[in-house]
């Protein structure tokens, strides 16, 4: 199982601090603080805690940001990062993002929006709920509705 992040989206509501970043970096801790968190940040670290080793995070907006951060992330918390290009990212939704990144949910995924804050009990409830037969999202059955 991998960790799966959408952050290919201009993030245009969080203007001016997207002008130049991508929504996902944009810092989320008080102001001034030097190194203070993003939300990728925080994403990335509930991803090594629940003890996860790789991630892929889809990038388009500003994706130059995060190629230029990847190694600093992936010392950080200890994660094999994939960066996977939506070059659609301005035109299309967040759909189309996952699409990109669908050779990633074979394996099975923790999917994140790179624009959602959540402390990491949410990714352990996840992988608490899953089990033989057990499902998030479930597939209606050939003749049922959906």
């Amino acid at each position: 199982m991998i960790g799966l992040v959408l952050a290919a989206g201009a993030g245009r509501r969080l203007r001016p601090y997207t002008d130049s970043l991508p929504k996902a970096l944009v810092p989320v801790g008080p102001a001034g603080i030097e190194g203070e968190p993003t939300v990728l940040d925080l994403t990335l670290g509930n991803f090594a805690e629940i003890g996860l080793t790789e991630a892929g995070i889809i990038v388009g907006y500003r994706k130059e940001a995060v190629y230029e951060r990847k190694a600093a992330l992936e010392a950080k918390y200890g994660l094999k990062l994939t960066l996977i290009d939506n070059d659609k990212a301005e035109e299309w939704n967040n759909a189309y993002s996952l699409w990109c990144g669908r050779d990633a949910l074979r394996d099975g995924v923790i999917l994140a929006n790179g624009d959602t804050v959540h402390p990491v009990s949410v990714e352990k409830t996840l992988l608490a709920a899953r089990g033989e037969g057990r499902r998030i999202i479930k597939r209606p059955r050939h003749g049922q509705a959906a």
